[in-house]
Order: structure tokens, then sequence, then C-alpha cells
């Protein structure tokens, strides 16, 4: 029987190759190489396919305003897609096929969503990305977020059950905020610098407000950290349901297993609730920040809109990456 499924997955990789138009021989063999071993789910091949790319250092973590490059984006980012096939780097806004399947492969080996920047973009893609690397992202983005579920669907109530879920997020999410990677490794919050704390981070505070998050000026410490690292996970989650349709039968096949396993953990999620931060407090944070040029206060705060606040750009410029990736013919190695 498990003979006769991996001959099934390998059919299906054929016929997704035939649907490229380009056969797995072209210029998007790599691309397409990583997308099919992740359709198969095992994790034999899923390690084949994904080995010998460059790889990141890991460097400090840093704050990256909004609409600026990532620190690693013209570096091990860009080796990584040139090495995918990619002919200008590592492409982010919006993804094209070779970006989304640099993604998919630092999240899919390494577990490190915060080498990547600005969750939103990725978000976008999730939701509207078509094609075959951005398949790839989905398809790796929803592996992981299954494996690390056992981490969120459960009572999360103190410091250790806190960091075993925002290492859960940081490992799954593209651009995850990069104080859920320190906290959930257990860095000690006194080592960690002011911009990245829990109570400081900007990213903390753009999670903690959107659609399902509690309000910027909630709580403190690592309970505070998680609920913004389990705001992002349910958009993450929505954003992959959002996406489904856009997806290839056999991905399509397999997101929707997955979907099935993080959907029952979201559900059985729950946590300890905390008294907001004083608005005084909240404002003095907030005017520091934009003195140092990171806007970390919105004039809304969390609410049914407030998802998509800083979305709905990158949703718009992944229906353009969609386009020109199909117009191209051969985004990813463009």
């Amino acid at each position: 029987m498990r003979k006769l499924d991996r001959a099934l997955v390998a059919m299906t990789g054929l016929a997704l190759c035939a649907a490229a138009g380009a056969g797995c021989k072209g210029p998007m063999a790599k691309i397409e190489a990583v997308r099919d071993a992740l359709v198969t789910d095992d994790a034999t091949p899923i390690r084949e396919a994904t080995a010998g790319y460059p790889t990141c250092g890991d460097e400090p973590p840093a704050v990256v305003p909004v609409g600026k490059p990532g620190p690693r984006d013209a570096g091990c980012l860009s080796d990584i897609a040139n090495a995918l096939g990619s002919k200008q780097g590592f492409a982010p806004s919006p993804p094209d096929h070779a970006a989304a399947t640099t993604a998919a492969l630092v999240i899919t080996r390494d577990g490190r969503g915060d080498w990547l920047s600005h969750p939103d973009t990725w978000l976008g893609d999730l939701k509207n990305g078509k094609g075959v690397g951005h398949d790839a992202l989905r398809l790796a983005v929803a592996r992981r977020m299954a494996e690390g579920a056992q981490a969120i669907g459960r009572k999360i109530d103190d410091q250790a059950t806190a960091s075993a879920a925002m290492k859960a997020v940081v490992a799954a999410v593209p651009g995850a905020c990069p104080t859920y990677w320190l906290l959930g490794s257990g860095a000690d919050p006194k080592t960690i610098p002011v911009d990245l704390t829990a109570d400081h981070a900007a990213c903390v505070q753009r999670d903690l407000a959107r659609r399902e998050g509690p309000g910027a000026s909630y709580g403190s410490g690592h309970l505070r950290a998680v609920e913004g690292a389990l705001a992002l996970w349910r958009e993450t989650e929505r954003a992959l349901r959002m996406g489904l349709p856009l997806a290839e039968p056999g991905p399509k096949a397999v997101l929707q297993k997955k979907l099935a396993v993080i959907e029952e953990a979201t559900r059985k999620n729950e946590t300890v609730k905390l008294e907001p931060v004083p608005d005084a407090v909240l404002t003095y944070m907030g005017e520091v920040h934009a003195e140092a040029g990171v806007v970390i206060m919105k004039a809304r705060d969390a609410g049914p809109d407030a998802a998509d606040s800083d979305a709905a750009a990158a949703a718009a410029a992944g229906d353009a990456g969609s386009a020109s990736d199909a117009a191209a013919g051969d985004a990813g190695a463009r």
C-alpha cells in the first residue's frame, strides 16, 4: 500500500509538471521539485528536495520597519532564490515563485519564519498566490502548523506553555515576530534588546491588534507576547483557508488534511486573560517608538477589520504578483 501511495504521488507530480507547461526539466524544475516533495507529505523526499541550498546564519534578530527590506533579503535569501533558478534574487514585493519557494524552504528546512520579514506580505500570498511556488509556500506553512498543533491546542497559562506556543508559531509563519523566536527559545527577557521585548516590540503590538487579537494594550511579558503570536496563527490559518481554492489538486488535497488538524488545535486553544496596559503607558510607548521611526500604534485597535489594515496592500500586490508570474511563464526563474 505504501508503494502504491508513492506511485500515485509520483504520477500526481508528473501531472503537475505537465500542467505547468515547462516540464520538470525547465527553469522551474527546482521549484517544482520542492512543491512535489511537499505534496508527498513524506519526510524523506522533503528532506532530499530541500537539501543542498544555501542557509542563513543565526544573526541577532532585528527590528524591520514596515516597507523596508529585511536584513537577510539581499544576502542568504537571495542566495537561496538564485539557487532555485531566480534571475533577480529574492523578490518578495510581491513574492514571485522563487521568493515564495525560498520562504517555503526556510520554513520547511529551518523552521525560522523570523528570518523573513513582513508577515502581511506572506499572508497576502497565501490568500492570493497562484502557481507552483505559491502552492509550495502553502504546503510548507500548513505542514509546520500541523506539526506545532499540539503546542497550540491546549491551555496556555504560564511561561512554559506560552514559550512552546510561540516557538510553534515562529517555526511555521513567514515573517513571524523575532520576539516569538527569542522567547520561544528560552532567552532571558532581561537580555533581550528593549525594542524586541514582549512589552515594547512593534511586531508584537501589530499582531495584538489583528482581527482576533486582544488589542495592542493587552497584558505584559510572555502571556502578552503569546496572544500576539496566537492572533498571527489564526490569521495564517484563515489565509490558508482562503487560498485553498487557488491551489492545484495535489496540493489542495494535502492542505485540506492539514487544515483539519490546524483548525482543531485552534478550537482547543485556551489562554489566561490579563488586564490591559494603562492608556498613558501605551501612549508613551507609541510616542517613543514613533520618534525612532517605528510606528507601533494605529488609529484603530483590534476589531473585525483590523487584520486587513496592513494586509490590504499585500493582498493587492499578491494579485499583481500572480498576474506577473503568469505573464512571465517562469516567474521564479526570471
